[in-house]
């Protein structure tokens, strides 16, 4: 990677000085005509009004997205009065019969470049980290100062562009270092390739404004232009990348949920498993104390129970049907110890849903247990299901003695984890309504469209 970004930048940089070099002989043999059309001059204003929204981007970008910095900002604003007194600038004003003298587009355009220049080098530096060399520093500060006082004087007697070009080459030696340093550091990703792209045009972009400004060639209408649309496509192909790059973390990020959920459903799961064993295998030794017949009645019961509950556990979701035969086992097998049987009424008009497995059982068995339904005269307890809109609708109601729904016990492991198996596998949350004396319902709304 790091040698693939060394070759891009001495390539780039290669073209944009052979270009700005052989500039006035291309110029001469194609005979262009130094004039800017009203189409061109326009087109090169939307392109400025664009770099100066990539400007306000950038800004905004430093307070809002830790991966943006200053130097970023720096570049953007540079690059803005770079091609905002380039030579299609210049031309545009001119057709209108604006005279504005070369010496101060040529004077601003240069320090702009080299302000651009530098926020390059300063992005490369801060972006991997790497230690500022104050001798390094002056031996690239100190010339293009020099240099750039002299492009000024010079300017006027027609020789800027060779203190340009000297511009151009200290940069460059620096740039070149710092993307070696780079390169040794870590792996370079996409924010690289644009510095690398925009310090390539801003070379090639300031060199055709300094051979242009000194006099030394005659302007090309719509060649600044072309570096302009090029830089403002490098800056929308990392915003981009940056978009794409976002999108996959997002994505990332919701498999990393979704997995961080099973495990809490898996983890919930087991914590009720454990739970119900314990008290199953207490009911089958009352029952073989009381009676044979029923403790073998209870152990097959309890065994087909497991059994289906053990493979059910293999997947986030059942079909509501497998869950209620469990449910009907367990009732089952709860009433097997029972004198007074309770009426368990099964009243299921749709079953084409899925649930997470054993999660209707616990709140069955906290209407057995708990409710005290077996105490009273015409005890019962409903389950029902049925479809209503898009939407498959699980009740089970008890006429017990009520409880509030507010003071449900730390110990209740059965009804809070149930609630929390629906919350996390279909973003359901069961509705608890209950008054004393009177009973409880419970009421599951599953949405069928997700």
């Amino acid at each position: 990677m790091k040698n693939k970004v060394l070759l891009s930048a001495i390539l780039g940089l290669s073209i944009c000085l052979a270009v700005g070099i052989a500039m006035p002989t291309i110029v001469t043999s194609i005979g262009a005509n130094p004039t800017q059309s009203p189409t061109i001059g326009a087109t090169y204003v939307t392109v400025c009004g664009l770099l100066v929204v990539i400007m306000i981007v950038e800004i905004v970008s430093v307070f809002k997205i830790d991966d943006s910095t200053f130097h970023t900002a720096l570049l953007a604003g540079s690059l803005v009065v770079l091609y905002a007194f380039s030579v299609d600038m210049q031309l545009f004003f001119a057709y209108f019969g604006i005279d504005i003298p070369k010496v101060a587009f040529g004077i601003a355009s240069e320090i702009a470049f080299v302000f651009a220049m530098s926020c390059c080098c300063w992005f490369m530096t801060y972006t991997y980290n790497l230690r500022v060399d104050g001798s390094s520093l002056a031996y690239v500060a100190v010339p293009s100062v020099l240099a750039l006082t002299a492009y000024s004087i010079t300017l006027m007697l027609g020789y800027g562009y060779i203190a340009h070009f000297v511009i151009v080459v200290i940069f460059s030696i620096a740039f070149c270092r710092v993307l070696r340093r780079a390169g040794k550091k870590a792996k370079m990703g996409v924010t690289t390739y644009l510095a690398v792209g925009v310090f390539c045009l801003s070379i090639g972009a300031q060199s055709t404004n300094a051979l242009f400004y000194s006099g030394a060639t005659v302007a090309v209408p719509a060649l600044t232009l072309a570096y302009a649309i090029l830089t403002v496509c490098m800056f929308a192909g990392v915003y981009l990348a940056f978009c794409i790059r976002t999108d996959l973390k997002a994505v990332r990020s919701n498999e990393y949920k979704h997995q961080a959920e099973l495990y809490e459903t898996k983890a919930l799961a087991n914590q009720i498993k454990p739970h119900f064993i314990f008290n199953s295998l207490e009911a089958v030794r009352a029952l073989y104390h009381k009676d044979v017949a029923s403790g073998d009645a209870a152990v097959n019961l309890l065994a087909d129970f497991l059994r289906a509950s053990i493979n059910s556990f293999d997947s986030e979701l059942i079909p509501f049907e497998t869950e209620i035969d469990n449910v009907f086992n367990y009732t089952e097998f709860e009433n097997l110890k029972r004198t007074d049987k309770i009426e368990v009424i099964f009243d299921i008009d749709y079953t084409e849903f899925s649930v997470p497995p054993l999660s209707i059982q616990p709140f069955v068995e906290n209407a057995m247990k708990y409710s005290g339904v077996g105490e009273i005269e015409n005890g019962k307890i409903i389950i029902s299901s049925y479809k209503k809109d898009n939407t498959a609708v699980v009740e089970i109601y008890d006429n017990g003695k009520g409880f509030n729904v507010t003071e449900i016990p730390n110990s209740s492991h059965g009804i809070k984890n149930a609630c929390g198996r629906f919350a996390l596998a279909l973003g359901v949350t069961p509705e608890i309504k209950s008054e004393v004396g009177v009973g409880t319902s419970i009421k599951i709304v599953i949405d069928l469209t997700k």
